[in-house]
């Protein structure tokens, strides 16, 4: 459990140093708009440590790198997630350029195994010639790395969005059509909406109607949902993503157990509080005491979890299914939890229809034995 806790403080500081050149991208832009084009806006370079002092299971510096370089390698990856706050950005907004880099100390930093030695004084035979001076450079340099404790060095950058020219955009298409509204002209859009709306409406039916009402009411039904769609209004639910996911995993998982299993809601929408809030729960269901084999507490073997993530990669199930290889690939490098710990995607445009949810949902599973079934 200190292994997954560790993991979880990693993307929270991860997350709170990208919020902070967010932030500051933010706060100059502000400044921008108070002072003019004259302001010029300065630059964000910062640099933080965390040491973590107290992980028995992080002594091992093989250990430790093998699950720094897993993280690392996540987070690039997470660089081809369609992400949907992306999707959603005003283009006219003025983005900044924040980046997040992660490297790592330790009291071993640098130790080879038995193997690498052979092989190093194998390859110092064929040479037949060693440098000195190279080699004690290299030894220095690892020295320089070798930190009393496990630590992370974390540097955060906020640039200004780079300058591609002067000129001026043509006005967009969308404002002209708003001046040719107002000068009370009829657009193409107009005409569209008017033969979807009484071209179709007769037509169609609409998906709520049942054989028991009277033909009156299914007309004005349909009359009214097309007239809905048109207008872009679409029907709002009073029932929560929350909700909507305990009924269809009630309904449709047929490893559900409502004595065992538990359901946690996250409105998160970027990559590493995504991981943070995984990681968390990981830790959480965790806390009990461990017996003196290591494994799993009995009280979690064979229960499931389900993370409800609504605002999470919605438009993707394969950016979602990429993001729980990544968190098997980190289960896998965590002392402890090698094949211990499974997980399992739900998502609305899952390729399997038996796992197209309502909303993403991530699940994870406790327990020694894992089919692929579900």
């Amino acid at each position: 459990d200190e292994v997954a806790t560790i993991v979880a403080g990693i993307f929270r500081r991860l997350r709170e140093a990208r919020e902070t050149g967010e932030m500051h991208g933010r706060i100059q832009e502000a400044q921008i708009m108070e002072k003019g084009p004259e302001y010029s806006p300065g630059t964000l370079r910062q640099t933080n440590v965390v040491v973590i002092p107290s992980s028995d299971e992080l002594k091992s510096w093989h250990d430790y790198d093998n699950l720094i370089q897993v993280i690392n390698q996540a987070r690039r990856n997470s660089r081809d997630y369609v992400i949907n706050s992306a999707m959603d950005k005003d283009s006219s907004e003025r983005e900044w350029v924040v980046s997040v880099n992660c490297a790592h100390l330790h009291p071993n930093y640098g130790e080879k195994t038995s193997k690498e030695i052979m092989e190093e004084m194998k390859k110092e035979e064929e040479e037949g010639e060693v440098d000195m001076h190279l080699k004690e450079y290299k030894e220095r340099r690892l020295q320089a790395r070798r930190s009393p404790y496990p630590t992370l060095v974390l540097e955060v950058r906020a640039l200004p969005p780079p300058d591609f020219g002067e000129s001026t955009p043509p006005p967009p298409a969308e404002a002209m059509q708003q001046e040719e509204e107002v000068d009370g002209k009829v657009t193409s859009d107009d005409i569209k909406k008017l033969e979807a709306l009484f071209g179709k409406s007769v037509a169609l039916d609409h998906p709520a109607s049942s054989k028991d009402q009277d033909e009156d009411d299914d007309d004005d039904d349909d009359f009214y949902a097309r007239i809905g769609m048109s207008m872009g209004i679409n029907e709002i639910s009073i029932v929560s993503p929350f909700q909507q996911a305990q009924v269809w995993v009630s309904e449709n998982d047929p490893r559900f157990d409502a004595s065992t299993s538990t359901f946690t809601e996250t409105d998160v929408e970027h990559v590493d509080a995504a991981y943070e809030f995984v990681f968390s729960n990981i830790a959480m269901h965790c806390t009990e005491n461990r017996p003196v084999d290591n494994d799993l507490p009995e009280s979690s073997a064979g229960s499931r979890s389900y993370l409800v993530m609504p605002n999470y990669l919605p438009s993707s199930a394969t950016s979602f299914e990429k993001f729980s290889g990544e968190v098997t690939k980190m289960l896998d490098a965590m002392p402890g939890f090698e094949g211990k710990v499974k997980v399992s995607t739900m998502h609305p445009e899952h390729v399997d229809s038996r796992k197209r949810s309502p909303v993403p949902i991530f699940v994870l599973k406790w327990s020694e034995n894992w089919d692929d079934e579900f």
